[in-house]
């Protein structure tokens, strides 16, 4: 039986960037027009709270540990479908939340700030057929914050970064044939959204570096098969060339971070925090790659990489 579903999914989306050259915040701007990807209904998208960082209870929180948060509402619907002994309600509120995981990792990628699910409640369960269903869902992007605006996301990017998530989360849904790879992918999109949440720099560079490391296993860039080499080699391939800071490998850079005391461990962590954010930058762009190698997804939003600040 066919059902829509409306559900509420809240996100926090932190759009504040402290790097070695300060800090920088964005502002979305809400799409206005209504519309549809890959069976995906987009209806209504815009921010709510005044940016206040009140929690879903309605009630106002201080704003100043979650600066750069900022809070929109979207309303998004889709189809789901209960078979046999599937319980309606549960099957809807799964499909929910993997949807809303796949979308703000979709987010995060294409507008380059991170995005993550908060909580996810269905609102009501109707039929669509003639007895039966159809599914809508409220989509709760929870932000707020207390800094000068640097970056303006405009609307047409907005769209386009929700059309590649909405399109992200459609093929993964489809790729049973590579489930594991798609499973590996989303971790390294984990660890890479982990990283642009985190304000240490050298935690920063680290989780980047995980994302890095286990994306060049994915395809095939590892130690059994290139012995030291593997980082150099999947760097040559897919992070142009981007292998070392200043005199130091990106893998030793790690490795002294992790291992080393006194003045290597010092160096590493200068290194990490000055080079942490273009790390970063590079990393994203292999992971758009490799995504639309390995799935068939193209994650191609025109922004200006907002983890790295001119100078």
């Amino acid at each position: 039986m066919l059902y829509e579903v409306t559900a509420i999914v809240v996100l926090r989306a932190f759009l504040r960037k402290v790097t070695a050259n300060g800090e920088r915040v964005a502002e979305l701007t809400c799409p206005q027009t209504p519309f549809t990807i890959e069976g995906i209904s987009v209806n209504r998208c815009e921010e709510i709270d005044g940016g206040k960082g009140n929690t879903d209870k309605g009630k106002e929180v201080d704003v100043k540990g979650r600066a750069g948060v900022r809070r929109y509402s979207m309303t998004i619907s889709f189809n789901v479908e209960a078979e046999g002994d599937d319980k309606p309600l549960e099957l809807a509120l799964r499909e929910a939340k993997e949807k809303a995981e796949l979308i703000a990792y979709g987010l995060s990628l294409g507008l380059g700030y991170a995005f993550e699910v908060e909580d996810v409640r269905l609102v009501s369960l109707q039929s669509k057929d003639d007895k039966g269903p159809r599914v809508g869902t409220l989509l709760q992007l929870n932000v707020s914050f207390s800094y000068t605006l640097h970056n303006l996301i405009p609307e047409d990017k907005v769209k386009s970064a929700i059309e590649s998530a909405l399109k992200l989360e459609k093929a993964v849904s489809k790729a049973q044939k590579k489930v594991k790879t798609v499973d590996e992918l989303m971790r390294v999109v984990k660890w890479w959204v982990s990283g642009l949440k985190d304000e240490d720099p050298v935690d920063r560079f680290l989780k980047f570096y995980f994302a890095c490391e286990m994306m060049a296993a994915i395809e095939g860039y590892n130690r059994s098969s290139y012995g030291d080499r593997w980082c150099e080699e999947f760097s040559d391939k897919y992070l142009d060339g981007y292998y070392k800071l200043d005199d130091m490998s990106i893998s030793c850079v790690r490795n002294k971070l992790v291992h080393a005391v006194g003045e290597d461990k010092d160096k590493a962590e200068e290194l990490a925090v000055r080079h942490a954010d273009e790390f970063g930058s590079k990393v994203l762009s292999a992971i758009k790659r490799v995504i639309s190698e390995e799935i068939g997804v193209p994650l191609r939003v025109n922004l200006s990489p907002p983890l790295v600040e001119n100078a």
